[in-house]
């Protein structure tokens, strides 16, 4: 397995947030973590990158007990996040966001070179080749999450951790980003955990889901498997 959380907990201030949180994604896998607004899905991804500091269990990732690596250290070793705000730098272009995933690629032999890696992104997203000068702050917000995406596919990832990626973005861009999702799941290239609200992209995308409410985990399993009493329970307001 690529990634495998163990009782995780974590906090903000006193205030106990995610209560013994277990589960795990094989390599290539696409995982769907959902629930609730509020209930701890972002909160994971951070303690994940080390954004936030994990007070209790362990998270192993690619072999390795990463739950007290720095997030830097984390990166270099095939960690890529996408938060909800995209985090593009403002004052630098697009093609400079984009250098800074490259340039936390790993050094491996025989990898593809520095053409072929931005090139694959320009077909994924063939919009940034018409703005690759611009700055990342005046991008729309489905470019910047093209621009997010891109970057983080750039530094090689074994885990790409997605938070919200379709969120107040045009349907067009919607379904290029479900297209990319769909074509990485199927090259098996690398593993992807997804935070989602629509049971459309989880039926459709996610081969397995977890679902949490209040900080923990309530139900997990194949993404078939998830059922009408699961929805009702944990997933509609």
């Amino acid at each position: 397995m690529v990634l495998k959380l163990e009782d995780v907990n974590a906090y903000y201030g006193e205030s106990h947030i995610l209560r013994n949180v277990s589960f795990t994604i094989d390599p290539g896998e696409v995982v769907c973590l959902m629930g609730r607004n509020g209930v701890g899905k972002t909160t994971t991804l951070k303690t994940l990158t080390g954004l936030l500091p994990v007070k209790g269990g362990t998270i192993s990732f690619d072999g390795a007990d990463i739950t007290h690596w720095k997030t830097d250290i984390r990166a270099k070793r095939g960690l890529a996040y996408v938060p909800q705000g995209r985090e593009i730098i403002p004052h630098l272009t697009v093609k400079e966001n984009l250098l800074l995933g490259y340039w936390n690629r790993p050094k491996i032999s025989g990898d593809v070179s520095e053409k072929d890696a931005f090139d694959e992104v320009y077909q994924l997203f063939p919009k940034l080749t018409q703005i690759l000068h611009r700055p990342g702050g005046v991008l729309s917000g489905g470019e910047q999450q093209q621009l997010a995406i891109g970057r983080a596919i750039l530094s090689s990832p074994k885990l790409l951790l997605l938070d919200e990626p379709t969120e107040g973005i045009q349907p067009s861009i919607v379904d290029q980003i479900e297209d990319v999702i769909i074509g990485f799941k199927n090259s098996r290239r690398f593993a992807i955990l997804l935070v989602e609200q629509g049971l459309h992209f989880a039926a459709r995308l996610a081969e397995k889901y977890v679902v949490m409410a209040k900080g923990a985990v309530m139900a997990q399993g194949k993404s078939t498997d998830l059922n009408a009493d699961m929805v009702r329970q944990y997933l509609t307001v």
